[in-house]
C-alpha cells in the first residue's frame, strides 16, 4: 500500500485485516487518517442491499415481490422484475443518465427509468450497472415514508455507527437524487464496521442489525445458471458470481459464498472472509480507471490472504474456487 501510495502519487490509503479475532493491520499510509472521508463508488451497492433487507426482516419486503408492487409506473414485463434482481443486476432494467442528474429527485429519475424499453428481459442476463439500484433505492423511499438518505441512515448507519457515511456527501452533493448504487462516501472505520456487521451475521455490539437469514440471502448466488463472462465487470474482477449488492470472490465446491466483497470503481475493496474468520478493506482513492485501480486492490487483497496463510492464520478446509484478477 505504501509503495502505491508513492508510486501513483496518491494523497493516501489504508489497509484494515482482521482474522480470527485478531485485528492484523489498521495501518494508514501518506496523508490519510482513519477519519479520511473518501468515494466508495460500487461498495455503495452492497449498503444499499443491506438497507433493503432491513425491509425484508421486517416482513415489509419481499426479495420476490415484483417492483410494480411498489412502483406502478412500471407496467408490462418490466414490472415483474423482482427485488431479488434489482440487487442482483438480472432484472433488464435499462440505464439511465438521469440516475447523475443532481437537479432531479429520486422520485422523478425512476419515473423516467420506467418509461423506458427494458435492455433485456427480466432474469435472462446478469448486466452489472446503476440504475436498477435506484429503483430499489426508491422502493425504500416508498415503503418507509422517509427519503433514502435518512432510510439507510436510520437503518443501518446509525445502528453501525457509521458517523460519517453518506450518499450525499461532499464529492455527491445531493440530497434530492442520491445514487444508491455509487455515491456513498465513507471512512475506513465506519465501513469497517459496516464489514464486521456482516462478517458477525447481521449483529454488532449487541444489536442485531439484519437477521443471519439476511445476510446470507446476501451471500448467495443470485446469478445461477447465467454465462456472465461476457459482462465488462466481470471482465474487470474476473469474478462470475455476485449475490445481492455483492461479489463473490471466493465459493465452496458447493455455491457456499466464503469470501464476498464490495469492490468500488477507485480500488476500495471491502470484503468478508468466512474461511479466516475476519474481514478487511484496502482503502484507497485512486483515480486511474475501474480497469486498473480495481484489480490492483484485487491483487493487494489476495497478499493479504498469503500473509495470513505464511502467518499460520487457521483457514477451512473446505474445498474452494477463487476468482479475481
Amino acid at each position: 500500500m505504501k509503495a502505491r501510495v508513492s508510486s501513483e502519487n496518491l494523497d493516501g490509503a489504508g489497509l484494515l485485516v482482521v482474522a480470527n479475532d485478531t485485528e492484523y493491520r489498521n495501518t494508514m499510509y501518506g496523508a490519510y487518517t482513519n477519519e479520511t472521508v473518501i468515494p466508495i463508488a460500487s461498495a455503495s451497492k452492497w449498503l444499499t442491499a443491506a438497507t433493503m433487507m432491513t425491509l425484508v426482516d421486517e416482513g415489509k419486503v419481499s426479495l420476490d415481490d415484483p417492483v410494480s408492487k411498489f412502483l406502478p409506473e412500471f407496467t408490462g414485463a418490466i414490472g415483474n422484475a423482482t427485488i431479488r434482481q434489482l440487487l442482483s443486476h438480472t432484472s433488464g432494467i435499462a440505464q439511465a443518465s438521469c440516475i447523475w442528474e443532481e437537479q432531479q429527485t429520486l422520485e422523478q429519475c425512476v419515473r423516467t427509468v420506467a418509461a423506458q424499453k427494458p435492455a433485456y428481459a427480466t432474469g435472462t442476463k446478469f448486466s452489472y450497472g446503476n440504475t436498477s439500484f435506484s429503483v430499489a433505492g426508491r422502493v425504500i423511499e416508498v415503503v418507509t415514508g422517509q427519503s433514502f438518505e435518512k432510510a439507510f441512515e436510520s437503518r443501518i448507519a446509525n445502528p453501525v455507527g457509521m458517523i460519517h457515511t453518506r450518499f450525499d456527501g461532499n464529492y455527491y452533493p445531493t440530497e434530492s437524487n442520491p445514487v444508491p448504487a455509487a455515491s456513498a462516501e465513507s471512512t475506513l472505520n465506519d465501513y469497517g464496521k459496516f464489514v464486521q456487521m456482516i462478517f458477525n451475521r447481521g449483529q454488532l455490539n449487541g444489536v442485531q442489525v439484519l437477521t443471519e437469514q439476511s445476510v446470507l440471502e446476501m451471500e448467495t448466488d443470485s446469478v445461477k445458471g447465467l454465462n456472465t463472462n461476457a459482462d465488462a465487470a466481470v471482465q474487470t474482477t474476473g469474478i462470475p458470481t455476485y449475490g445481492l449488492g455483492t461479489w463473490r470472490d471466493v465459493t465452496t465446491t458447493d455455491d457456499v459464498g466464503v469470501i464476498t466483497s464490495g469492490n468500488g470503481a477507485y480500488g476500495f475493496y471491502p470484503w468478508v472472509d468466512r474461511s479466516r474468520n475476519g474481514y478487511g478493506i484496502v482503502f484507497v482513492f485512486d483515480q486511474r480507471g475501474s480497469d486498473v485501480a480495481v484489480p490492483e486492490s484485487q491483487r493487494e487483497m489476495h497478499w493479504v490472504w498469503a500473509a495470513l496463510d505464511n502467518l499460520g492464520v487457521p483457514q477451512t478446509s473446505t474445498p474452494t474456487t477463487t476468482y479475481g484478477r
